[in-house]
């Protein structure tokens, strides 16, 4: 568990008790004003505290661990990809810098995520140091850092001298659900209470279309995505990956050919067979066209020859939906918000298969 409280106590000399009373009665309507202008931002920032989390507070990481004093208000979500950003949305607390990715999936934009300070993230490289430091956050919060943005490792020490750092204690956090993420957060910030609600709104949906769909119960189902000739096919739907999670939430059963990409995602053709199941979901990436992922996936023999193909349960997915949303960028992050947008425009489509 990286969170970790530390027992303290305080004690008060009576002569620096006189002090701190003279000082702050001499200073009084500065420190006053000071302090109510604090709390209005953090008010904007963050909900009221439950009471639940006590500080000081260890958080544990693999990489070292940093101490947060007191709860944190200015709290900064780094990862590229935005995943702790909708977490943090989810909960309520508005985070003081985010990567400027967090509107790809279009999902976040109906909870302000366009209005909200973020920093150019440039692929292969690390994240701004000097943009992390100028937001002044009091946590920074990466939890949900995947493979494909570098690694925490590579920047935790730099990040630990701006502020308290927050992280995922898995080496590989593609196999983290954000349920637990979430928790981590909550815990952090005294939400825990929130981050349940959360978790329980999220599964009272899925519950609800587990109901509604019981023909997708025990049929496999595989979540891949075409994203050019440089890349490839990829398969997302790993063992414990958040599209699987995704797609068991809905009532599907894992896909028993997974466990041929547990270590490397990439489709070859030896490897295609193993993506077959009862319903096949293929994403294309804005990074190529119609015409090329039929040339060199789809309209192959070895593509074509598949069962879900054969038997009419093959979903070929835009990259975009119609209201310019990205179900790739929602199913492969994993997190609550774009699990039920993503839900709502594709339960249907399955539905049509069965």
């Amino acid at each position: 568990m990286p969170l970790r409280r530390n027992a303290h106590s305080t004690a008060l000399v009576g002569s620096a008790l006189a002090a701190l009373l003279l000082l702050a009665g001499c200073s009084a309507p500065a420190t006053s004003s000071s302090n109510d202008s604090a709390a209005a931002e953090a008010s904007e920032l963050v909900p009221a505290a439950e009471g639940t989390t006590s500080y000081p507070l260890t958080l544990d990481t693999p990489y070292g661990e940093t101490v947060l004093k007191e709860r944190p208000t200015r709290i900064a979500a780094i990862v590229p990809n935005g995943i702790d950003t909708e977490l943090l949305l989810s909960l309520g607390v508005t985070p003081v810098l985010n990567s400027n990715m967090i509107t790809e999936g279009g999902y976040l934009d109906a909870h302000g995520a366009a209005d909200l300070n973020t920093y150019e993230y440039v692929r292969g490289e690390d994240v701004p140091m000097e943009a992390v430091a100028a937001a002044k956050p009091d946590l920074i919060v990466t939890v949900g850092w995947v493979p494909g943005f570098g690694g925490v490792e590579d920047i935790y020490d730099r990040l630990a001298k701006i502020a308290p750092v927050l992280t995922s204690p898995a080496s590989d956090q593609r196999i983290v659900p954000w349920q637990e993420s979430i928790r981590l957060l909550g815990e952090a910030i005294d939400l825990s209470d929130r981050a349940e609600a959360v978790i329980d709104e999220h599964e009272a949906l899925f519950s609800g279309i587990r109901e509604a769909h019981p023909e997708f119960s025990g049929k496999t189902a595989t979540w891949a995505i075409y994203y050019g000739p440089a890349t490839g096919l990829q398969y997302f739907s790993q063992n414990g990956a958040a599209p699987e999670l995704f797609l068991t939430d809905l009532g599907f059963a894992p896909n028993p050919g997974a466990a041929a990409f547990a270590k490397d995602t990439t489709v070859s053709d030896e490897l295609i067979s193993q993506i077959d199941a009862d319903v096949l979901v293929l994403g294309q990436s804005e990074a190529t066209t119609l015409e090329e992922m039929d040339e060199r996936v789809t309209g192959t023999d070895l593509f074509t020859s598949l069962g879900a193909v054969k038997s009419g349960r093959f979903i070929q997915l835009p990259p975009k939906t119609d209201d310019g949303g990205d179900l790739l960028w929602a199913i492969t992050s994993g997190g609550p918000i774009g699990n039920a947008w993503a839900a709502e425009q594709l339960v249907p489509l399955l539905a049509e298969k069965f």
